[in-house]
């Protein structure tokens, strides 16, 4: 008597995120970022279409284009290891929103006058180190060195998957002093729990401080502003921000008075340029001058 042949079960897309997670040092946090990527967990990751996925992506152009980029990832590394055959093309929406809101100095007391204690805490630890909220309501005091003033943030917290280290300014450590003992492995608490939601605190601190278009993460944006302003160079600013891209610093580069104004002079006709400065190659890279003042004899 024939026996049917067992039917192949399916490496469905929950496999490739699962295979995923176990294989990338930061992809735990990203099981966050796809609870709202709604596609059923038992569909056949090698039957995916684009189509298929599209309908579940959110509409607002920065986070499709993330989320594209976290879907790629997983079914890229599926097809490398050899379980899927195909991956799906996906093209990226354009970002047009350069959209940056911060908050003045008086707004910024007005917002903190408002805010509960627990939140006045975290917003004022956020503002200080420009650190992201989930690093924020995360934050253990095994990630703090008051001594050395200092915090890290290990790479599997961090967007870039890199680790970052958080200097300290005595803002932020008044912020830290003021939580210690209320809880023995968290910084920030709300009624000696972990701080789950924020939301509808924020909303009301934020209506009563008379503040409109203002989002969490724009406490980031303050702070990074705030540093341009007080004169801290473009470089170190993604240093302690922890930026991977320096194209997402240079959004605050307007911010700073003085990063133009510098080389505002250097647009001079030859006429003033002082005798034999054409030829110096201090500030050049090795064969450059020579290959200059080879050029210009040609041409003469």
């Amino acid at each position: 008597m024939w026996q049917e042949a067992a039917k192949p079960i399916c490496y469905s897309w929950q496999d490739a995120f699962l295979d995923w997670v176990k294989a990338m040092p930061r992809g735990k946090p990203d099981r966050y970022r796809l609870r709202a990527f709604k596609l059923p967990r038992n569909t056949d990751a090698n039957s995916l279409t684009a189509a298929m996925v599209i309908q579940y992506l959110p509409s607002n152009p920065a986070t499709y284009n993330r989320m594209v980029s976290l879907i790629l990832a997983i079914l890229n590394h599926a097809k490398a290891t050899g379980k899927i055959n195909q991956v799906p093309v996906l093209k990226k929406k354009k970002v047009t929103d350069n959209r940056i809101r911060w908050l003045t100095s008086n707004e910024w007391e007005r917002l903190e006058k408002e805010l509960p204690s627990h939140l006045r805490a975290m917003a004022g630890f956020a503002v200080s180190t420009g650190l992201r909220k989930s690093n924020v309501t995360g934050l253990e005091w095994s990630q703090v060195d008051l001594n050395r003033k200092v915090a890290w943030i290990h790479p599997d917290q961090a967007k870039a998957g890199k680790p970052i280290m958080v200097p300290l300014s005595e803002k932020a450590l008044a912020v830290l002093s003021g939580q210690i003992g209320q809880h023995p492995d968290r910084v920030f608490t709300y009624n000696g729990k972990p701080v789950s939601g924020i939301k509808t605190a924020w909303t009301k601190a934020l209506s009563r401080a008379g503040l409109t278009d203002f989002r969490w993460h724009d406490l980031r944006h303050t702070w990074a502003t705030w540093h341009i302003q007080s004169g801290t160079p473009l470089a170190v600013l993604q240093k302690l921000g922890g930026w991977s891209d320096f194209k997402m610093v240079l959004r605050y580069a307007h911010f700073a008075p003085d990063y133009l104004a510098g080389y505002a002079d250097n647009c001079k006709p030859y006429s003033d340029i002082p005798a034999g400065k054409m030829s110096e190659s201090k500030n050049l890279p090795e064969g450059v001058s020579d290959g200059l003042s080879e050029g210009m004899s040609e041409s003469l």
